[in-house]
């Protein structure tokens, strides 16, 4: 029988949630690859279905998370391919995403764009993914079982653009308050890119830092968060911009 196998780079969790939520509609038994802590070569079988989930940044795929997901290799593997965002842009990185599956020799049979609580401005897309987007996901994950009983591949083309927009480096700042913060280093392992340092968990190097909010996640004290001039600036603007809803967005 068929493994699910459940690939994500999630920081906040909530693509995490997507990729969860699309693989309960499968009866088959499934194997989890967080990106996050994953980072090894793998090849998958021509038996396998990949639920591969990956968040938005800035309008393309974070990068860890490409350089990781480029490390696993299909075999003609059935692929789901899903980009997840927070009400706001999303650019290039769905097709980035399914450019690099095929590129991998995954069968892309289908593509989604999702939206959930937004990472680093809070008051975008609140209680997201809501009961209305949990229903159509689960449509679309059933359209995606029949499709792959099928034999059919992707056939909706995907929107974006190549070359893909540029990466950009957020200047926001990252604190963390010494006074709450618990010294469990639950963020230094957690880093993918191993910007706080091993001995001093108050720090972050702001030149590595991708700003992707897996530390301010998994602090158990609410102890770090976004901060400085620039986030405080930008957060009222931004909030206000994408504060209309965005649906969900499926391509088969």
């Amino acid at each position: 029988m068929s493994k699910i196998m459940k690939i994500y780079f999630s920081p906040s969790g909530t693509t995490k949630q997507v990729v969860e939520q699309v693989a309960s509609n499968f009866d088959n038994q499934s194997e989890n690859y967080d990106l996050l802590n994953f980072s090894e070569a793998k090849e998958f079988s021509a038996q396998d279905i990949a639920i591969v989930g990956l968040p938005i940044f800035a309008g393309r795929l974070p990068k860890s998370g490409r350089d990781r997901l480029a490390k696993l290799k299909g075999n003609n593997t059935k692929a789901i391919a899903i980009t997840n965002y927070g009400n706001a842009h999303v650019s290039d990185a769905l097709l980035e995403l399914v450019d690099l599956l095929k590129e991998n020799n995954f069968d892309v049979v289908a593509a989604a764009t999702t939206v959930s609580h937004h990472s680093i401005f809070d008051g975008v897309a609140v209680g997201r993914p809501d009961s209305e987007d949990i229903e159509k996901i689960n449509e679309f994950s059933k359209k995606c079982a029949d499709k792959i009983e099928s034999g059919e591949s992707l056939k909706s083309e995907i929107p974006g653009n190549r070359p893909y927009v540029d990466y950009k480096q957020l200047p926001f700042e990252i604190s963390c308050d010494e006074t709450v913060c618990a010294f469990c280093y639950d963020c230094v392992s957690v880093c993918p890119e191993k910007a706080i340092p091993d001995d001093d968990p108050i720090d972050t190097d702001l030149d590595i830092c991708s700003r992707c909010s897996a530390c301010i996640s998994i602090c158990p004290e609410d102890a770090r968060k976004f901060s400085g001039e620039a986030f405080e600036t930008k957060k009222p603007a931004f909030e206000s911009a994408n504060s209309e809803r965005k649906e969900p967005e499926f391509f088969l």
